[in-house]
């Protein structure tokens, strides 16, 4: 025991304390600013009252969070005109009504729907067995808008089209012929009832974007010239979902 005392004690008489061996008294007071919290919660009581121990009380509100906009206006995509603009092209005989403004149709081009419906289109391309999907309907959509832009853009005297603006309108469009795809899922287009509700289709599509172009530019003596376009435009995806 004496042995291990002896091993354990200081071998030198010169031996100091170090740092953190000496008295901490010896140190000098450091004193602590404490910040009390403002605005945050309830007094605690006293030792008899604990009602208000733990009520934090209300935080206090963000001005700039309650600011933000939603989440789909900041993605630039409005229900509301999408489904505008969808009654449109549904019903293309119906009286006048918002989407005939052309300041409405070319100030705020939608392409959150026009995105869907061709996505749509393929996915039902691709679930009734056609090779031709995904690559084919992303080519012809940027070629169809390009050429029906010039087009449009020779047609009229002051450049009132824009490119967004056309690929919207030919994108809602293709309701009829995204609707055409889907019985193609289930049914054979092949045949003579096929045939006939591709050319519905056609039709209806054509009448539709064909009246929004003419809402934008103004002369409705010019949809009959526009249709043809349109008709082929649309004839091009009918074929894709037919054959």
């Amino acid at each position: 025991m004496n042995e291990e005392m002896q091993f354990w004690s200081p071998q030198d008489d010169r031996y100091s304390e170090n740092y953190y061996e000496s008295n901490y008294a010896r140190l000098p007071a450091q004193p602590l600013d404490f910040k009390p919290l403002e605005n945050y919660g309830n007094p605690v009581a006293g030792p008899g009252d604990m009602s208000n121990m733990y009520d934090p009380g209300p935080y206090p509100n963000n001005p700039d969070f309650e600011e933000e906009p939603p989440l789909l206006e900041e993605l630039e995509i409005y229900p509301d005109r999408i489904v505008q603009k969808m009654m449109a092209v549904l019903n293309p005989f119906r009286s006048h009504g918002l989407t005939d403004d052309a300041d409405y149709l070319n100030k705020d081009p939608d392409l959150a729907g026009p995105i869907f419906f061709y996505l749509v289109l393929a996915v039902c391309l691709f679930l009734s067995g056609n090779k031709a999907h995904f690559g084919y309907i992303y080519g012809i959509s940027v070629v169809s808008c390009t050429m029906m832009y010039c087009l449009l853009t020779l047609m009229t005297a002051h450049n009132v089209f824009k490119l967004t603006t056309v690929a919207s309108v030919l994108g809602y469009s293709l309701i009829p012929i995204v609707a055409l795809s889907a019985f193609g899922v289930f049914l054979s287009l092949k045949g003579l009832a096929g045939a006939i509700l591709a050319i519905m289709s056609v039709i209806w599509s054509s009448v539709s974007a064909s009246r929004l172009f003419v809402a934008i530019s103004g002369d409705k003596e010019q949809q009959p010239l526009i249709a043809y376009p349109c008709a082929l435009v649309s004839a091009v995806y009918v074929l894709l979902v037919i054959f």
